[in-house]
C-alpha cells in the first residue's frame, strides 16, 4: 500500500498498543479478530488509535490487568481515547470514530455463526463502549474472515484500509 499525500513519520503500531498524539504521523497496524478504533479532532489535531486484542481481561486480571496490559482489551483502551477527548471539553459530535478489524481469522473448532469468536466479541464490545461514550462511529469496515493493514494519518484523520488474502494474517 503506497502512502498518499505528505511525507510523514512512520509508526507501527502493535498488538496491545494505544497512542493518543498530536504529532503528524502516519500509524500503521495490522489485525485479524483484533479491533482497532481510530478517533480524531481537526480543531485540536488530537488523533488517537487502539489495537486491542480482546473484549475484556479474564481470569485472575479481571479486575486489573497489568499496566502494561490493559490497551490489550477493548474495556480499557476505548475508555482511556475517549477521556483524553472529554479532558480537552470535547464534545462527542466533534471526535470522528472509526473502526477496523474483528475478523474471525481465528478456527475454534466450532459454528462460524457462534457469538464466541473472537473477532465479533470484539466488535460488539467495542461499539457497546463507543455507546456508552455517546461517541458515533462515523465509518467501519468490520468483521469478514479476513485480516486487514490499517494506516492512520494523525493530522487528518484519514484512515486507509486494505483486507489481506486469507491466511496472510493470524492472531
Amino acid at each position: 500500500m503506497k502512502l498518499p499525500g505528505p511525507k510523514l513519520p512512520l509508526l507501527r503500531l502493535q498488538p496491545g498498543e494505544l497512542i493518543i498524539t498530536q504529532e503528524p504521523q502516519w500509524v500503521i497496524t495490522l489485525l485479524g479478530s483484533c479491533v482497532t478504533v481510530t478517533m480524531f479532532n481537526a480543531r485540536f489535531r488530537l488523533a488517537a488509535m487502539c489495537h486491542a486484542m480482546l473484549p475484556k481481561p479474564h481470569g485472575r486480571n479481571v479486575s486489573s490487568p497489568a499496566p502494561d496490559e490493559s490497551f490489550r482489551y477493548m474495556s480499557h483502551a476505548i475508555p482511556a481515547m475517549a477521556e483524553r477527548f472529554a479532558r480537552l471539553g470535547l464534545p462527542p459530535g466533534e471526535v470522528e470514530v472509526k473502526m477496523f478489524g474483528g475478523g474471525n481469522v481465528i478456527d475454534l473448532g466450532g459454528d462460524p455463526h457462534d457469538d464466541r469468536l473472537i473477532g465479533a466479541a470484539n466488535i460488539a464490545k467495542a461499539q457497546k463502549l463507543l455507546k456508552a461514550a455517546h461517541l458515533q462511529i462515523v465509518a467501519q469496515n468490520v468483521g469478514g474472515d479476513r485480516g486487514c493493514k490499517i494506516v492512520f494519518n494523525t493530522s487528518s484523520g484519514e484512515v486507509l484500509h486494505k483486507r489481506l488474502s486469507r491466511g496472510a494474517h493470524r492472531k
